[in-house]
């Protein structure tokens, strides 16, 4: 199997069954799969300089703190990261939480050299005496719009993992805490992951942000699909089977038998997974606003919806300018002489929800649908750490405010401007909130608002409801106050808002 593949499948694997327990020699032995020369030593060092920083300390869940480092940087490891990385990994927590042992990124620096402690200073919230006059929620605003600041590739890789470590130990925490956690990578992290085109690992996250912030509907979507599963397991089995045999290059039988023996060199793997929740929950979206009606009235059923994905990866050659074979030649040559024999169709080819990528809609014998994506094994790659993954120091050359939050699974209300307009916002969005997504200029100017026709004047604070009338009025000498972050609701605001302090140098980046 090509080496490419093999770091994914691995790194799904260990995602998927997440173990809590691990140890340096994990991390050690990963590290040398993917580098036959490195700086044993040094890694050896941090590792014993993080143990000692975080001795005696424990996590609420009661385990030892440095368990929460190790893990972040094995998951790390697993990706193929270089050293600089899986080191500020160990040590990522080290500075924020162990000033007074005498951690510094000065130390980090001298120590383990200026990408290191570059690294970690990216992850790293400010302290109280970066700002005095801060409260503690204005501290973590100003923390993440730090991060934003000065991010660079290596270091999203680190917080991606801290994060996944985060949502998926999360149950010790309170709920509240819970929530704001989920919301938090929401906002502020899945869209720099995004942004970069590491889609995979935006998936693992937005699936724990999903199980964490709406376990009930996570739930009851969980259990219907296990539901479906369950009920066709006799014939997805057999469809599967074939398909299987059909795209595996050590099958000779079946190649011979279809005239394929051409091409099938050219398939690297071919995998079977289920579906993500919020895949399938945004699927469901499409139908109505309400899940669990949607559920209710049978809607989500194997005749509707696809139940596995299926990813058919092939070699880089069919992606060649000068290459006999395409990737598409590939495909519709097995559909033709193996799959549809075996009455197995494609129903059309479509987007997925989110926009980023196609796939064919299959249909077998007993109406079973599934997606099959096809992707060339570098296609694949990138598509799961795309520039992630680039040994590189350089702050990540994207504007926050471009990305698009996607919180696509909060429920939306209709509020009608003055003329009669009308505009979709989230529950729960306050009328601030509602000034931004009018236009950036009216929400940085904001005053107050009326609402239904009352003169009463509503302050930013005020929550709209469903079918509101809203009127925005504003004064060209309003300007934004820190304050204003706690009225937010929606991430567009928030990052409209996160911009206004940035061009006005109201906040540093170191």
């Amino acid at each position: 199997m090509h080496e490419k593949i093999k770091t994914i499948n691995k790194f799904l694997a260990a995602m998927k069954d997440y173990e809590t327990d691990c140890s340096f020699d994990k991390i050690l032995e990963e590290v040398k799969i993917h580098h036959k020369f490195f700086d044993e030593d040094a890694l050896i060092k941090a590792y014993k300089y993080a143990e000692r920083m975080h001795e005696g300390v424990f996590r609420k869940s009661g385990e030892p703190y440095i368990t929460h480092p190790l893990r972040v940087a094995y998951t790390v490891s697993l990706c193929g990261a270089d050293l600089e990385t899986v080191i500020a990994a160990l040590l990522h927590d080290v500075v924020e939480d162990c000033r007074e042992k005498g951690a510094s990124l000065v130390v980090l620096a001298a120590d383990y050299g200026q990408a290191v402690a570059d690294i970690v200073n990216a992850v790293t919230k400010l302290d109280e005496d970066s700002d005095p006059d801060l409260s503690k929620a204005e501290r973590d605003i100003m923390s993440e719009v730090k991060m934003q600041t000065v991010m660079n590739p290596r270091a999203l890789l680190v917080k991606a993992a801290d994060r996944i470590d985060n949502l998926k130990t999360i149950d010790a925490m309170p709920e509240e805490k819970q929530l704001k956690k989920a919301q938090r990578t929401r906002e502020i992290i899945l869209p720099m992951i995004r942004d970069v085109g590491a889609y995979m690992l935006a998936d693992i996250l937005e699936e724990l942000c999903f199980e964490t912030a709406h376990r009930r509907i996570y739930n009851t979507i969980r259990k219907r699909y296990d539901e479906l599963l369950s009920q066709s397991t006799y014939s997805t089995d057999k469809t599967l089977d074939l398909m299987r045999k059909c795209f595996n290059k050590a099958e000779t039988s079946i190649q011979e038998k279809y005239g394929t023996d051409a091409l099938c060199g050219r398939i690297v793997e071919f995998s079977v997974d289920e579906r993500y929740m919020i895949s399938v929950f945004r699927y469901l979206n499409t139908f109505s606003a309400n899940v669990n009606e949607t559920i209710e009235k049978g809607i989500m059923n194997r005749k509707n919806m696809a139940l596995y994905d299926l990813m058919l990866i092939l070699d880089d050659s069919v992606a060649a300018k000068d290459t006999v074979v395409t990737s598409q030649d590939l495909f519709f040559t097995y559909l033709k002489n193996a799959l549809i024999p075996n009455d197995i169709y494609p129903v059309k080819i479509k987007n997925t929800t989110n926009g980023i990528t196609s796939y064919f809609k299959l249909q077998d014998g007993s109406a079973n649908y599934y997606r099959l994506f096809v992707r060339t094994e570098t296609e694949y790659f990138d598509y799961c750490f795309g520039k992630i993954m680039i040994d590189d120091d350089s702050v990540l050359n994207y504007d926050v405010n471009e990305v698009e939050p996607r919180d696509t699974y909060i429920p939306r209300i209709t509020v009608f401007r003055k003329n009669g307009s009308s505009d979709k916002i989230e529950a729960g969005a306050s009328v601030l909130d509602f000034a931004f997504q009018i236009h950036t200029d009216i929400g940085l100017h904001f005053a107050y608002a009326l609402v239904n026709g009352s003169s009463a004047q509503m302050g930013p604070y005020t929550r709209v409801n469903d079918n509101d009338t809203i009127e925005i009025v504003c004064n060209k000498n309003a300007r934004p106050s820190i304050e204003w972050f706690r009225y937010l609701t929606t991430s567009k605001a928030k990052d409209k808002l996160v911009r206004y302090f940035q061009m006005n140098h109201l906040i540093r980046g170191e």
